[in-house]
């Protein structure tokens, strides 16, 4: 098979240089005489030099096609069983599944469906010329009678297949960048990208919503890791970057106004400059760096709320903590299940109040949706009944056991809650990627671990100096009689051996890109946002783990 070469042969070759007489045909693209594809050109092309003969060029010609495709002609339409190879020579090229623009294809790329072209079954997908285009076609029947009589060719087919596969790979990789790199990497090789392209092919293409394509005007730099504790940036080093929210500051200020003008969550203004001091509200920005701009507002104001109610806990006394969750709990109940609320201190009706705000703006952010309210509300209670369980071990002075605290941890660390809310990401595609949703639950399941691990590896110290036990480094010094640098270490294993394992799950959706598995990968790249998010907010941005 004639497929694929290294993109950097074809710079400055254009298809005049290949061919100049035409016919024009009546399917939108042009067909040059077979006899004006030049052999020398060809060899340049797909980097042969030295390795086939000019002999053997002479006898490729007549095999092959050249075509030129114009803007937004369909090349080959989805149902249809995929019967030719087709060379990038000029242009973009778009692959579609589902009327969704999946995958991109440049100069020097080899675009065709390569299960059908095996297998000669009909394809899921279809071409679409997304610029001018030029390339080279070789027919699947031309293929095989190309490779009996000239048998140059053969170790050259194998090799190319090899490097189809790779590409496939290396797109894998492009699914789980962030979608402003995403863009800088495309218009590196496609100037006129944001011009050529629908907001909705944008957004299909770059993985987020209709609102944040269309929101796009220019593309700043991203904001990445430069971490302070040079110590845990070596032990939690994850193989994938951590970003955070373009808008991320006036996401904080949104969030402060709502808390100040519409709650009075906020007591007075030295708990306002805590929170700004400590960028709280840039954890949401730093774990859903891609979500919409008011989605992501309605996240930092809930990640304002819960922070809110953590730090009442930590400053009310001993044997008042669980009161204070007891309330909580049974007026979020009642809320989410639209009951009237009974027998609420007026401080507390405060923050319930607040949540019956988030409550119903959320409920029309997501358009009523059952199966979204009841996921992400049942992660809300969770989270309350856990943070309840942790004030009741707290009230009686008693530390949980190990299994105990590895069962509740992922839930009032936040951990779950915050993955959850991947949902709310893709509220518009939730109902179609609801398949999708379910087989992450291993990936959210050690992605939940790896955040709950490494915040108290961060928090150690902090919570040791107050004398909290709510921590996994002390409760194994506690029950395992271990010093504090064997507990540690014993972490560190183990963040480690969840991570390998979570990349071997990433690795098991990176062996061959197939259009259809865009929804897994979406997830897969916004559980990544959250495990490295975490740890680049707690080490790099807010000053809430650090030593007085």
């Amino acid at each position: 098979m004639i497929i694929n070469c290294k993109g950097n042969y074809i710079c400055g070759t254009s298809a005049r240089s290949l061919g100049i007489g035409s016919i024009v045909t009546s399917y939108g693209y042009t067909i040059m005489e077979r006899y004006e594809l030049d052999p020398q050109v060809l060899k340049t092309l797909f980097g042969l030099e030295g390795k086939v003969g000019d002999a053997a060029f002479e006898k490729l010609v007549p095999f092959l096609d050249l075509r030129q495709a114009k803007r937004k002609i369909i090349i080959r339409d989805a149902g249809a069983v995929e019967n030719e190879s087709r060379f990038l020579v000029e242009g973009l090229i778009g692959m579609y599944y589902t009327g969704k623009l999946s995958r991109l294809y440049f100069p020097g790329d080899v675009f065709m469906d390569f299960e059908s072209y095996q297998t000669q079954i009909p394809s899921k997908y279809h071409f679409k010329a997304l610029g001018d285009s030029v390339y080279i076609s070789l027919s699947y029947l031309n293929e095989e009678l190309l490779l009996k009589e000239i048998p140059d060719f053969t170790d050259f087919s194998k090799s190319q297949i090899a490097k189809v596969r790779n590409a496939d790979f290396e797109w894998h990789a492009f699914t789980q960048m962030n979608y402003r790199d995403k863009i800088r990497v495309i218009e590196e090789k496609f100037p006129s990208f944001k011009y050529d392209l629908t907001n909705k092919e944008k957004a299909s293409l770059l993985g987020v919503s209709y609102a944040t394509a269309a929101r796009i005007k220019s593309f700043p730099k991203i904001r990445k890791v430069s971490r302070e504790n040079k110590q845990l940036e070596k032990l939690l080093n994850y193989p994938f970057p951590a970003y955070v929210h373009n808008d991320a500051a006036e996401i904080e200020d949104l969030s402060v106004s709502w808390a100040i003008n519409f709650h009075s969550i906020f007591r007075n203004n030295e708990e306002v400059d805590y929170y700004k001091k400590q960028k709280l509200s840039y954890l949401s920005s730093s774990l859903y760096p891609e979500i919409d701009f008011e989605r992501g507002v309605w996240i930092s104001k809930l990640y304002l709320w819960l922070f809110y109610l953590d730090d009442i806990t930590d400053s009310l006394p001993v044997g008042q903590k669980v009161n204070f969750w007891s309330y909580l709990l049974d007026g979020i109940e009642a809320i989410i299940n639209e009951k009237q609320l009974e027998h609420i201190p007026s401080r507390i009706l405060v923050y319930l109040n607040a949540f019956m705000d988030l409550a119903k703006e959320f409920k029309v952010m997501v358009a009523y949706s059952k199966d979204l309210m009841d996921l992400v509300f049942s992660e809300v209670l969770l989270y309350l009944k856990y943070n309840k369980a942790e004030s009741e071990h707290k009230d009686r002075g008693h530390p949980p056991t190990l299994e105990e605290y590895r069962n509740s941890r992922p839930y009032f660390s936040g951990g779950n809650l915050a993955l959850a809310l991947c949902s709310f990401e893709s509220v518009d595609k939730f109902k179609s990627d609801g398949a999708d949703w379910l087989g992450t639950e291993q990936l959210r399941q050690l992605g939940a671990r790896l955040i709950y691990l490494s915040n108290d590896l961060i928090s150690y110290n902090k919570e040791a100096s107050q004398g909290d036990f709510m921590n996994i480094i002390t409760l194994l010094m506690h029950h395992k009689k271990m010093d504090f640098t064997t507990a540690q270490q014993s972490i560190l294993d183990e963040h480690t051996a969840v991570l390998e394992e979570f990349m071997k799950l990433d690795r098991n959706w990176r062996d061959e890109f197939r259009p259809e598995n865009n929804g897994m990968l979406k997830y897969l790249k916004q559980i990544k946002y959250k495990v490295a998010g975490s740890v680049h907010w707690s080490l790099s941005i807010s000053s809430r783990y650090k030593m007085p």
